[in-house]
């Protein structure tokens, strides 16, 4: 493969032998990747590597990994093998191969990053065009009659020297160290999964890395092995239109090329998503999970493509009942149980327009319960991303009491907001009331003078709002609690928190 340009990423005319022999034009673009250590290297040494990659007809994230994994992500010309073979530099030259390069371990260690790679070229140069995966690359530098030979190739076997000195490399601890296990961790310098090659795949491609892709298509139930098998390594159209209903299921655009978005969406999956996780991912599971009646729209509100309290319960409850462990995280295994219960693309949820006052708080819901609430919830409209905050307390106090007593929330807005008398806010629907907590697990009114207030529930109620929404205005006249900065002093504020979240 070929590429033309400088700097990060580069666009070329690249030719590949298509599923019928034929030859393939398409346009294959790389991105060099944030392998461990990216940081600690130059624009002009990013620039140089991408002209040197090009030139040995390799993927210059595979030159990047290796170079991470023997420098300890340094990137230094000078590091030094730990081992004191003397070995030295951004490939561990060792004194030997230094030599038979024309230079010397000392004279390497004394030139720049930039400079080095020179001889990293010079050394490769013989494998041009031969390095096709990341194990490749390093078996270059590892042990080059392995080149080519495949992840299952076996190098060492127990009962010899040379598997005795790398015995910690047998992952799978069954006596042979094969080429995958060797270049482990180097490939896992690309970055968490392996497919982060930064390399932008399509029909028409052909290589190793369309068969990793296939794989992936595999475990997460869009590619059936057989189907692998009839062009394995080729991106064909069977290849295409499974990567176009992975696309179509994570809210991704259905273009059939594996490109940067995708490629994300597969790491996010080989990682597990799980609560905290934002996303294109999430925002599929969260519908599927609607598909099936786990969640409702109502129950996503503001909180589309954010992976919350609301949709891990969703998600373990579907785990539980059907025979997986409920981790409350989508690994593959969940994954397809939920392709195969709900066959039907989750269609896309527009966007709600965020101004908009005309979403309701359910009467109840997790760690919460409405008080004074006027007929069909007349009084308790917000705008989406207010009312999934006010669930979003309700859901984070349950995990501190699960035992209760659950927060009580009052009035919000009007629907369409404006005049709420005999408030002089809560018109622009970012405003709730929340009752204070009492002493005697009791749901119900009580105030700061009152022998039922819980100063210490309270407290925590208002370091919650302040923990999770440090930007909201909270009004309660508890003394103890405006001197803390947890709450601000007005009028009629004895008897309610007055929560406004900044819209």
């Amino acid at each position: 493969m070929s590429e033309t340009n400088g700097g990060d990423s580069g666009l070329a005319a690249a030719t590949f032998t298509g599923t019928d022999d034929s030859t393939v034009s398409t346009d294959a673009r790389i991105v060099l990747v944030n392998v461990i250590g990216i940081e600690n290297v130059t624009q002009d040494f990013k620039d140089k590597v991408m002209q040197v990659a090009e030139r040995l007809g390799m993927n210059p994230n595979y030159l990047m990994a290796v170079m991470s994994f023997e420098t300890g992500g340094k990137f230094s010309p000078g590091v030094k093998s730990l081992s004191g073979s003397g070995a030295t530099g951004l490939i561990q030259f060792m004194p030997a191969t230094a030599k038979a390069l024309g230079t010397t371990t000392a004279a390497l260690a004394q030139m720049t990053a930039e400079e080095q790679l020179d001889y990293v070229e010079k050394y490769l140069r013989p494998y041009r065009n031969r390095m096709k995966t990341v194990e490749d690359a390093y078996m270059a530098v590892l042990y080059p009659a392995a080149i080519g030979k495949g992840a299952d190739h076996v190098l060492f076997r127990k009962g010899t020297k040379v598997y005795q000195q790398n015995a910690g490399l047998d992952i799978n601890r069954d006596g042979v160290i094969t080429v995958g296990e060797a270049a482990a961790k180097v490939r896992a310098r690309l970055g968490a999964a392996p497919v982060s090659t930064g390399e932008v795949l399509r029909r028409g491609v052909k290589g190793p890395e369309v068969g990793k892709l296939q794989d992936e298509l595999i475990d997460l139930g869009y590619l059936r092995p057989e189907q692998k098998a009839s062009g394995p390594n080729s991106f064909g159209p069977l290849t295409e239109g499974a990567l176009k209903r992975f696309q179509r299921d994570n809210q991704l655009g259905e273009t059939g090329v594996y490109d940067e978005a995708t490629q994300q969406a597969v790491r996010q999956l080989n990682e597990g998503v799980r609560r905290g996780g934002e996303g294109d991912v999430v925002t599929g599971l969260q519908l599927r999970l609607v598909n099936l009646s786990y969640l409702t729209l109502a129950d996503l509100g503001g909180g589309r493509g954010k992976f919350g309290p609301r949709t891990e319960a969703a998600l373990k409850t579907f785990q539980m009942q059907h025979g997986l462990q409920p981790s409350g995280a989508l690994n593959d295994a969940t994954y397809r149980a939920l392709l195969s219960s709900s066959p039907t693309p989750p269609a896309p949820v527009a966007s709600p327009d965020p101004t908009r006052i005309d979403t309701v708080l359910p009467e109840s819901g997790r760690g919460y319960t409405t008080y004074n609430r006027e007929p069909n919830g007349a009084d308790q409209y917000g705008r989406a991303a207010t009312i999934r905050n006010i669930q979003t307390l309700g859901e984070e106090w349950a995990v501190l009491h699960p035992a209760g007593p659950r927060l009580q929330f009052g009035d919000i807005s009007r629907r369409g907001g404006g005049p709420f008398p005999p408030h002089s806010a809560h018109k622009n629907g970012n405003e709730v009331d929340i009752r204070p907590l009492t002493n005697n697990g009791r749901e119900e009114a009580t105030n700061i003078h009152s022998p039922s207030y819980s100063h210490e529930l309270t407290k925590e109620l208002a370091q919650l709002v302040r923990r999770l929404f440090p930007t909201a205005r909270v009004f309660f006249n508890d003394k103890q609690l405006i001197k803390a900065g947890l709450t601000a002093p007005l009028g009629g504020h004895d008897n309610h928190l007055h929560v406004g979240f900044r819209g």
